[in-house]
């Protein structure tokens, strides 16, 4: 299980606050089915790979019941094979109950091991429970010090309980004692403390997720809902729409023919024990629920826990949650209940069904978290799959889902966008790499052999039997591990490879060649060009490039005309609402129209701001809004490896003057610098090989880089020089709106 760049990205931010001469405590929020399982995982093996010589104890709680801390187990140790250090235990610890203890039987120990990791359920420190009754956490953390271990820290899900535990109860104390005695915790939360300035935070959106420059064009989840939520639609109602929409949705399922199979996913609540009414209300509606299925001909399962299981088909209840996960899993419908099911994986799934008197949860992110993963191969998107769809009729409160639905104003439902497409893509598959790539770079190998074997004999010691793998640079030293087995080596070297695919088979002949003339294996080679003079050889190709992209300018109406985007707290939006201009009308929840536009980040409500202010009181903006990764305005362009990628710009304006603006928002600490250097290339390259149409109408491409602090902005933008005479390139943000409104556009 490889992960994407970006998780790769968002572990470095996190690994490289680990001090250890120091605690540290990190805030860590980041959607339902990111992957914080296997993004913490991949930690807590980085954390060993880089600090070899130290002896770690990691410990995961999460105040989750059930399955969860089990399927925490289960899948780090799945994870593990895939792992760049795997010399790891993993045991989840279960407390028995003091109630059915035997006093006469030795107490059990948690016996403190080095490198190894250890997972708590909440029921393990609660009340009458042996672990926490008989002070054995309190010896297992004491030992663990005592043998000068390093203990580290990891919290699931603490926004739930931690400090808001009852003070001096079991559970606080056994949060108090873990974050008192590791050298580094980290909180997985989804409600960061941001008046707490001393944690450190780390962030991670969906919309990052979901963003192909950032992602290297995977999508993890799904990015598309669509919402039938009414609380006065009666069960049979939406039960009906919910079984004729999913017959559609297998039927486009199977026209795709990659193996995936939808599943539709019920969620049901507890049986009341106390109320017989209810029970018996309880019990009619779940019947019900399980008629119209097989009428529907639809494969059902009913999964309230291991000893709690039923279905329509022959094997009844010998099922496990593993058999029915699986993409070509032929089960259409699951019952489940959200305790037993918590933590469990499902991407075919693409229905959320809730029916009251069966279900009176809220509709949550956790609960939605279980249809949004993305199924299909390589994590690619693709319009069936990328649509995910919640049906529910349960009246929910303040502390649900918080739905905005966004639907593009009836006055500018006919008015033009501009999108950027490379007009020949075909010449990008048939490119092949001139002659004078090859000599050039027959001739760099010649002119830097030395510098290259130095620098093969610096990576692979010891008479290269040992391999020297660079983790990081910190102050200008490196940090890095020693790696003697050649299975590791080469299991590292073949990911490596894949990530480099392209410039490996331009090169690979040429290299393979060299190799033998300077006797050294070609994996030590291609791994020290990849790494340590990739920069040059791309230079090369650039110079020597056979394909250049040409671009077009394309007018199009805005699309989605409608879409709805799903927040589990409140985003960040401004508080006034726009009267001018903006291009949708934005609802909240069950159509209250409010017009405020959540927004991803605070640099983003900074720019949000100041276009704000300039439509308001100026009255020479037409339209604007921010825009959507889901929409058709976009800028295509090639990255450093040829791969054509798509630019979704944040917010698109359109003066009154007939001219555009598009502005990419970033933070003056950008954490994407180099992606941010590959955009502003690729705006530049936009203009200058623009096929030439005297009629193409006008744009301005826009890179602002807000300082949150301040609320400074300051802009670099890019447009054709060919056509607007003055310098705007750097000029305030204030002068460029002003200038650009005022254009005379022919």
């Amino acid at each position: 299980m490889e992960l994407t760049s970006l998780q790769k990205s968002t572990v470095m931010d996190i690994l490289d606050l680990y001090n250890p001469e120091e605690k540290v405590i990190c805030e860590f929020k980041a959607p339902t089915g990111s992957g914080k399982t296997l993004m913490a995982t991949y930690l807590i093996s980085s954390i060993m790979e880089r600090n070899q010589n130290d002896k770690f104890v990691f410990v995961i709680a999460t105040p989750s019941s059930s399955s969860l801390p089990y399927f925490f187990e289960q899948k780090i140790n799945k994870y593990k094979k895939d792992l760049p250090f795997s010399k790891f235990d993993v045991e989840y610890i279960q407390s028995p109950s003091t109630a059915k203890s035997d006093k006469s039987e030795a107490l059990p120990k948690i016996i403190s091991e080095p490198n190894k990791v250890y997972i708590f359920g909440k029921s393990s420190f609660g009340k009458g429970r042996i672990l926490s009754e008989y002070g054995i956490i309190d010896d297992f953390v004491k030992a663990t010090i005592d043998k000068k271990y390093k203990l580290i820290y990891i919290r699931d899900e603490a926004h739930i309980g931690g400090e808001s535990l009852d003070k001096g109860t079991l559970a606080q104390n056994f949060e108090k004692m873990m974050s008192e005695a590791a050298s580094f915790v980290l909180k997985m939360t989804a409600t960061p403390d941001f008046r707490n300035q001393i944690t450190k935070k780390i962030i991670l959106t969906e919309n990052e997720l979901n963003n192909p420059v950032l992602n290297e064009g995977k999508y993890l989840l799904k990015t598309n809902p669509v919402v039938l939520v009414n609380k006065d639609l009666k069960n049979d109602d939406i039960l009906d729409s919910a079984i004729e929409k999913f017959k559609e949705i297998k039927q486009k399922y199977q026209d795709l023919n990659i193996g995936i199979k939808p599943a539709m996913l019920i969620q049901v609540d507890n049986d009341s024990t106390k109320d017989a009414v209810k029970s018996r209300e309880f019990k009619e509606a779940l019947e019900k629920v399980k008629k119209k299925l097989q009428g529907a001909n639809f494969a059902w399962v009913q999964y309230f826990g291991n000893n709690d299981k039923d279905s329509n088909r022959v094997y009844k209840n010998n099922f496990s949650l593993d058999d029915i996960t699986a993409n070509n899993n032929d089960i259409d419908a699951i019952i489940f209940k959200i305790g037993p099911a918590t933590g469990w994986d499902i991407p075919r799934a693409c229905m959320l069904l809730q029916l009251r008197k069966v279900s009176s949860s809220n509709l949550n992110i956790q609960t939605l978290g279980r249809i949004k993963r993305n199924p299909y191969p390589n994590l690619e998107k693709n319009d069936v799959t990328d649509d995910y769809y919640i049906y529910s009729n349960v009246d929910n409160d303040e502390n649900s889902a918080v739905m905005y639905n966004f639907k593009v104003r009836s006055q500018f439902e006919g008015e033009n966008f501009l999108s950027i497409d490379i007009t020949n893509k075909k010449d990008l598959i048939t490119a092949k790499p001139q002659p004078e790539f090859f000599k050039l770079f027959e001739e760099f190998l010649s002119e830097y052999e030395q510098l290259i074997c130095q620098e093969i004999n610096d990576t692979f010691i010891q008479n290269m039997t040992v391999y020297r793998k660079v983790l990081s640079i910190v102050n200008e030293h490196q940090i890095y591990t020693d790696i003697s087995n050649p299975f590791i080596f080469l299991r590292d070297y073949n990911r490596f490879i894949n990530a480099n695919k392209k410039l490996y088979n331009l090169i690979k002949n040429k290299v393979e060649v060299f190799a033998k003339e300077i006797d050294i294996s070609k994996e030590f080679v291609f791994t020290v060009l990849l790494k340590t003079f990739k920069a040059d050889i791309l230079n090369i190709v650039s110079k020597t490039k056979t394909y250049l992209p040409k671009y077009k300018i394309v007018e199009q109406v805005y699309d989605p005309r409608s879409y709805t985007q799903i927040f589990n707290d409140s985003p960040e939006q401004d508080e006034r609402v726009p009267k001018y201009g903006y291009l949708f009308d934005v609802f909240n929840n069950d159509e209250l129209k409010s017009n405020r536009q959540p927004l991803d980040s605070t640099p983003e409500r900074i720019v949000y701001n100041k276009i704000y202010d300039f439509a308001e009181y100026t009255n020479s903006i037409k339209l604007w809004a921010k825009n959507q990764t889901s929409s058709n305005i976009f800028g295509e362009y090639l990255d450093d490896d040829n791969n054509i990628r798509h630019s979704y710009f944040d917010f698109i304006i359109k003066f009154k003057n007939g001219f555009y603006l598009y502005i990419e928002v970033k933070s003056k600490n950008d954490i994407n610098a180099e992606k941010t250097k590959q955009l502003e290339k690729a705006y530049k390259d936009y203009f200058e090989n623009m096929e030439k149409d005297l009629f193409a109408p006008k744009l301005a491409i826009s890179v602002w880089k807000v300082d949150k602090g301040t609320s400074k902005i300051v802009a670099d933008t890019f447009y054709d020089k060919r056509t607007i005479k003055e310098d705007l390139a750097k000029v305030p943000i204030k002068t460029l709106l002003d200038k650009l409104s005022k254009l005379e556009v022919s």
